[in-house]
């Protein structure tokens, strides 16, 4: 009995241990599923990228058009020639530096070509600005652009070509210019001006010296104007426009306009010899009461009055018009008149 009962006993424990010895096989045979593992996410760089370098002002290789800047030292008397610009608002100022800087804004390339040396200093005295690498005298020399700044020596000589500008020139010697469209403004010119636009207005304003202004198609404006040495004259011109005068202290004027009116606000001085006329158009003079001046008026078949007394010396009308000649105090000034069909007036200068 003891026999069989141990038999039992060891025939179940000889069970479970082959129980529990499969059950750890299994365990160190068949791993545990993996778990997915986590995404995980890049590191962020927080570094600040360091910053491209600066690109500078030049010319867009692509498409030929962008911002330059070009300087060169020159002489203090330099003569400039711009032969084209083709458009632009153009603006020229003399400053105090022996030094020509020119700034294209959204334009062509640019360049200096020097054609004479000062012998004593060495400095350029005459220089072209055209386009860069190109011929002188050809279409391709026109520079152009959204803006064009230029400062130039103060005592520098100008001499431009335009064709749709609008040039705006201060503190510089002596200015030549030349424009097919565009209003033009001068000032502060010390030693003459000859300016010329096919359309557009012509202002000039504290400037002295030699004086021709014209323009097909605009108005002409003269504020403080006057000779540089004996014997300078001051004209104006214009087709199709108004001229007015103020303070132009010329002795010799000659303003016309074929349609347009006329008006002068000065003196006559001595000796001085003055023309107004227009074909379509009025002309009112606003002098001094004590004016002295002989008065030549011939206004066709309008009208003339004064406001200051004047001593009728001769009157005709006639199938052609009508004309008069006055004196002023001892008519010291020669005064021409002529209108076609318009009105003459003179009033006292307030």
């Amino acid at each position: 009995m003891l026999i069989g009962i141990s038999k039992f006993s060891v025939c179940a424990v000889l069970v479970c241990f082959a129980t529990v010895g499969l059950n750890d096989l299994s365990a160190q045979t068949v791993p545990p599923p993996k778990q997915p593992k986590a995404e995980v996410a890049p590191k962020r760089d927080t570094r600040v990228p360091p910053a491209p370098p600066a690109r500078p002002e030049r010319i867009s290789e692509q498409y030929g058009r962008g911002n330059t800047e070009k300087a060169i030292a020159v002489d203090p008397n330099v003569n400039i020639q711009i032969p084209c610009i083709s458009q632009a608002r153009v603006t020229v100022n003399g400053w105090q530096r022996d030094e020509i800087r020119v700034f294209i804004r959204n334009g062509t390339s640019v360049g200096f070509k020097v054609h004479e040396n000062d012998p004593k200093s060495g400095k350029p005295v005459w220089v072209v600005i055209a386009k860069q690498a190109a011929s002188i005298g050809t279409a391709s020399e026109c520079i152009s652009g959204e803006r064009i700044d230029i400062e130039v020596p103060l005592r520098a000589s100008l001499k431009i070509t335009g064709r749709e500008t609008e040039p705006r020139i201060d503190s510089v010697r002596r200015v030549e210019i030349k424009n097919l469209g565009g209003n033009v403004f001068l000032r502060n010119i010390s030693g003459g001006i000859v300016a010329s636009t096919y359309e557009g207005d012509v202002s000039v304003e504290n400037s002295s010296g030699q004086i021709v202004l014209d323009t097909s198609t605009g108005n002409i404006l003269a504020f403080e104007v006057a000779p540089g040495q004996i014997g300078e004259v001051f004209k104006a011109k214009t087709s199709n426009g108004a001229i007015t005068l103020q303070n132009v202290n010329h002795r010799q004027i000659d303003a016309s306009s074929i349609t347009g009116s006329l008006l002068f606000n000065g003196k006559f001085l001595s000796g001085g010899i003055y023309g107004f006329k227009t074909q379509k158009g009025s002309i009112k003079l606003a002098i001094p009461a004590a004016s002295s001046c002989q008065v030549s008026a011939w206004y066709g078949y309008g009208t003339i009055n004064s406001e200051i007394p004047m001593k009728i010396e001769t009157e005709n009308i006639s199938e052609g018009g009508k004309s008069m000649v006055a004196r002023f105090g001892d008519g010291s000034a020669k005064v021409t008149l002529a209108t076609s069909n318009g009105r003459i007036s003179i009033v006292k200068q307030q």
